[in-house]
């Protein structure tokens, strides 16, 4: 009979300790979407000197590319999201402008940061 009363703790203690771990490893939860954009390499990046071939060998291709009287811009995006129950999300944004010659001739950044509860 002791053993039957210590019985219903022992679940009581393991359960308690095992959904303590769950939610730990739910708060760790990272999704991303797009690579990271360094900014020790964007920092490299001149207007006027910098060309699309650079910034290929750099970074990669971007998400997305536009034309627009004779100017093309490069997009390139990354969201990290982290948490679970509550998540914390950064969106980085660059915007390449390059001339019809594919040299660079603005660079333009934006980092927003935001939460939301789920």
């Amino acid at each position: 009979m002791r053993q039957s009363r210590a019985f219903p703790g022992v679940w009581i203690r393991t359960f308690s300790l095992v959904a303590v771990l769950v939610m730990m490893s739910f708060s760790a939860c990272t999704r991303q979407e797009g690579r990271p954009i360094p900014l020790a390499t964007v920092i490299t990046f001149k207007p006027g000197t910098t060309t699309e071939k650079d910034v290929l060998k750099k970074l990669g291709p971007p998400e997305s590319k536009t034309r627009l009287l004779g100017e093309e811009q490069w997009t390139y995006r990354h969201v990290l999201h982290r948490g679970f129950a509550s998540v914390d999300t950064k969106v980085h944004v660059l915007r390449l402008r390059f001339d019809d010659r594919g040299v660079l001739q603005s660079v333009e950044q934006k980092e927003r940061k935001y939460q939301s509860l789920f």
